[in-house]
């Protein structure tokens, strides 16, 4: 489903002035021939990655179809070791995890034998717990969130730490949706740079060894905690679209992907979960599409790197 969803976001038609403006994506394949080149940890840090599939993230996905086989190969290059989850989280189940991954957590909808609708979050409050009391140990979060529905799954553990959250679709005149230019409502952040203050390169996360100054977002929803705690900010007047296609409200403050301390932990949340997949989307019109780990273009593969370096505890 979570695949799915980022497929969906890819197809929107746009007609104006008679002339049909449409993308069409025609094609969506895994990039099998990405190599990263880096200098890799060599200091043994055995740092252990949890990666949560108990619940309806995208590591539930069988194979390359999750996207995620990038993130894994270059996990593994940097000297990190990765277990998954399948049991509801605990504390027993993270004591002996460094890293904890739970990327893409949608809300369950629940239906009502009269015909009610509501959206309730997969996270029992035994496990938020769990988790809040064992990143306030040391443990370190990456929380992955989407545009609606499939990333308000996390509202009360975002809550617990004190991080507001948009359920909607994040829009800025500055860049706008690469499917829909005039009508779309949801942006596509092509190149977000330290130029329009849309990439924090003052932040510590970025400060961990491999150069990022060009990042890739695409369709996401925004959060924000405190100023200090943005690595991608989306640009002043930035504007939420709610699931009807109507604006909620507009902010200054509406970031992309945070990252801050927490006890003696440490928390990072992105707004894209295919911030860090290894997509390729094929359009009508010819054009490729990465989303977004391989792109050549951009430095998520790097960013996403810096990330678990700066959430691992051994590497503190």
């Amino acid at each position: 489903m979570l695949a799915l969803c980022i497929i969906m976001a890819f197809f929107q038609v746009l007609e104006a002035d008679g002339i049909d403006l449409r993308r069409t994506m025609v094609e969506a394949t895994v990039d099998e021939d990405f190599q990263l080149e880096f200098p890799v940890l060599e200091n043994g840090h055995e740092t252990i990655v949890l990666i949560d599939r108990y619940h309806d993230t995208i590591h539930r996905i069988d194979g390359l179809a999750s996207g995620t086989s990038t993130m894994l190969e270059i996990l593994a290059d940097d000297g990190f070791q990765t277990a998954y989850l399948d049991q509801a989280i605990s504390a027993e189940g993270l004591a002996e995890s460094d890293v904890l991954f739970i990327h893409g957590l949608p809300n369950d909808e629940i239906q009502l034998p009269n015909g009610g609708t509501f959206w309730r979050s997969p996270l029992a409050a035994e496990e938020v717990d769990s988790i809040v009391r064992w990143v306030d140990a040391g443990g370190g979060l990456f929380l992955s969130l989407s545009h609606f529905p499939n990333g308000s799954g996390a509202l009360p553990l975002l809550e617990a730490f004190s991080v507001r959250f948009r359920d909607g679709y994040i829009y800025s005149d500055s860049y706008p949706s690469f499917t829909d230019p005039v009508n779309g409502h949801c942006s596509h952040y092509f190149g977000l740079s330290s130029r329009d203050n849309t990439l924090n390169v003052g932040h510590p996360l970025l400060q961990q060894g491999l150069p990022v100054s060009r990042v890739d977002l695409h369709c996401g929803a925004g959060v924000f905690r405190e100023a200090e705690d943005v690595v991608l900010g989306f640009p002043a007047g930035s504007v939420n679209y709610d699931a009807t296609g109507q604006i909620s409200e507009t902010s200054d403050f509406y970031a992309g992907m945070i990252a801050f301390n927490y006890g003696a932990g440490r928390v990072v949340i992105a707004t894209d979960q295919g911030l860090f997949r290894d997509f390729i989307f094929e359009f009508n019109t010819g054009e490729r599409v990465f989303v977004t780990i391989t792109s050549p273009e951009n430095d998520n593969a790097y960013l996403f790197l810096n990330t678990v370096r700066w959430l691992s505890p051994n590497l503190r």
